[in-house]
Protein backbone atom coordinates (compact mmCIF):
# COMPACT_ATOMS: atom_id res chain seq x y z
CA UNK A 1 0.00 0.00 0.00
CA UNK A 2 1.10 3.41 -1.15
CA UNK A 3 0.34 6.46 0.70
CA UNK A 4 0.16 10.01 -0.03
CA UNK A 5 2.32 11.94 2.38
CA UNK A 6 3.45 15.05 0.89
CA UNK A 7 1.82 17.08 -0.97
CA UNK A 8 -2.17 16.14 -1.27
CA UNK A 9 -4.16 17.04 -4.25
CA UNK A 10 -6.87 18.46 -3.01
CA UNK A 11 -9.48 20.89 -4.89
CA UNK A 12 -12.71 23.26 -3.66
CA UNK A 13 -15.94 24.60 -5.51
CA UNK A 14 -18.16 26.58 -4.44
CA UNK A 15 -21.90 25.59 -5.31
CA UNK A 16 -25.04 28.22 -5.07
CA UNK A 17 -28.15 26.08 -3.95
CA UNK A 18 -30.61 27.58 -6.94
CA UNK A 19 -34.36 27.18 -7.33
CA UNK A 20 -33.77 25.07 -10.20
CA UNK A 21 -31.61 22.20 -7.62
CA UNK A 22 -34.15 23.24 -4.44
CA UNK A 23 -37.38 21.81 -3.66
CA UNK A 24 -40.98 23.85 -3.40
CA UNK A 25 -40.11 23.81 0.40
CA UNK A 26 -36.83 25.90 -0.62
CA UNK A 27 -34.07 22.80 0.32
CA UNK A 28 -31.65 21.53 -1.96
CA UNK A 29 -32.23 17.58 -2.99
CA UNK A 30 -29.90 15.14 -1.64
CA UNK A 31 -29.49 13.63 -5.26
CA UNK A 32 -28.29 16.53 -6.95
CA UNK A 33 -25.42 17.03 -4.37
CA UNK A 34 -24.72 13.14 -4.51
CA UNK A 35 -24.43 14.20 -8.19
CA UNK A 36 -22.28 17.27 -7.87
CA UNK A 37 -20.08 15.61 -5.22
CA UNK A 38 -19.68 12.91 -7.57
CA UNK A 39 -18.57 14.68 -10.34
CA UNK A 40 -16.01 16.93 -7.95
CA UNK A 41 -14.45 13.72 -6.70
CA UNK A 42 -12.69 13.01 -9.79
CA UNK A 43 -11.20 16.54 -10.23
CA UNK A 44 -8.00 15.50 -7.90
CA UNK A 45 -7.64 12.39 -9.39
CA UNK A 46 -7.53 13.04 -13.34
CA UNK A 47 -4.12 13.72 -13.86
CA UNK A 48 -3.67 9.79 -13.03
CA UNK A 49 -5.55 8.45 -15.77
CA UNK A 50 -4.58 9.05 -19.73
CA UNK A 51 -8.86 8.38 -20.70
CA UNK A 52 -11.69 8.73 -18.71
CA UNK A 53 -11.71 8.03 -14.71
CA UNK A 54 -13.38 5.08 -14.33
CA UNK A 55 -16.31 4.63 -12.55
CA UNK A 56 -16.82 5.05 -8.56
CA UNK A 57 -16.36 1.22 -7.29
CA UNK A 58 -17.12 1.87 -3.42
CA UNK A 59 -18.02 4.99 -1.83
CA UNK A 60 -20.46 5.95 1.69
CA UNK A 61 -21.83 9.20 1.70
CA UNK A 62 -23.54 10.66 4.71
CA UNK A 63 -25.21 14.00 4.78
CA UNK A 64 -26.13 15.82 8.52
CA UNK A 65 -27.64 19.06 7.89
CA UNK A 66 -30.16 20.29 4.79
CA UNK A 67 -29.20 23.14 2.62
CA UNK A 68 -31.74 25.60 1.67
CA UNK A 69 -31.91 28.46 -0.80
CA UNK A 70 -29.15 30.58 -1.65
CA UNK A 71 -27.05 28.87 0.36
CA UNK A 72 -23.28 29.05 -0.53
CA UNK A 73 -21.78 25.79 -0.49
CA UNK A 74 -17.82 25.17 -0.44
CA UNK A 75 -17.20 21.37 -2.02
CA UNK A 76 -13.89 19.86 -0.61
CA UNK A 77 -12.23 16.74 -2.69
CA UNK A 78 -9.02 16.01 -1.22
CA UNK A 79 -7.16 12.44 -2.52
CA UNK A 80 -5.89 10.76 0.44
CA UNK A 81 -4.60 7.65 -0.08
CA UNK A 82 -3.43 5.84 -3.08
CA UNK A 83 -3.31 1.82 -3.26
CA UNK A 84 -2.13 -0.09 -5.49
CA UNK A 85 -5.52 -1.20 -6.76
CA UNK A 86 -7.07 1.98 -5.94
CA UNK A 87 -7.47 5.85 -5.57
CA UNK A 88 -9.71 7.45 -2.08
CA UNK A 89 -11.23 10.80 -2.63
CA UNK A 90 -12.53 12.65 0.36
CA UNK A 91 -15.12 15.13 -0.18
CA UNK A 92 -16.68 17.36 2.33
CA UNK A 93 -19.40 19.81 1.77
CA UNK A 94 -19.58 22.86 4.75
CA UNK A 95 -21.68 26.24 4.34
CA UNK A 96 -20.89 28.77 6.72
CA UNK A 97 -22.70 29.52 9.95
CA UNK A 98 -23.95 33.51 10.06
CA UNK A 99 -24.04 34.57 13.48
CA UNK A 100 -20.58 32.30 14.72
CA UNK A 101 -18.24 32.90 11.51
CA UNK A 102 -17.31 29.19 11.26
CA UNK A 103 -18.16 26.42 9.03
CA UNK A 104 -21.08 23.82 8.89
CA UNK A 105 -20.66 20.66 7.65
CA UNK A 106 -23.47 19.55 5.56
CA UNK A 107 -22.19 16.19 4.24
CA UNK A 108 -19.13 14.27 3.77
CA UNK A 109 -18.50 11.39 1.46
CA UNK A 110 -15.39 8.75 0.39
CA UNK A 111 -14.86 7.68 -3.05
CA UNK A 112 -13.18 4.85 -4.09
CA UNK A 113 -11.86 4.61 -7.91
CA UNK A 114 -10.31 1.51 -9.75
CA UNK A 115 -6.73 2.59 -10.68
CA UNK A 116 -6.43 0.50 -13.64
CA UNK A 117 -3.48 2.37 -15.37
CA UNK A 118 -0.17 3.71 -13.85
CA UNK A 119 0.07 7.09 -12.51
CA UNK A 120 1.55 9.45 -14.98
CA UNK A 121 4.57 10.52 -13.63
CA UNK A 122 5.64 14.27 -13.55
CA UNK A 123 9.53 15.04 -14.49
CA UNK A 124 10.79 17.90 -12.03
Amino acid sequence: MNTLTQNKIQTNIQFLVTKKVANSNGFLHPHVLFDKIQLVATYPIREFYTHEVPAIVDYTFKMTKSARLHDKLTIQAQLIQQHDKKLIVRILVTKPKKKAGTEEVICSAVFGFPLKEKPIRKVS
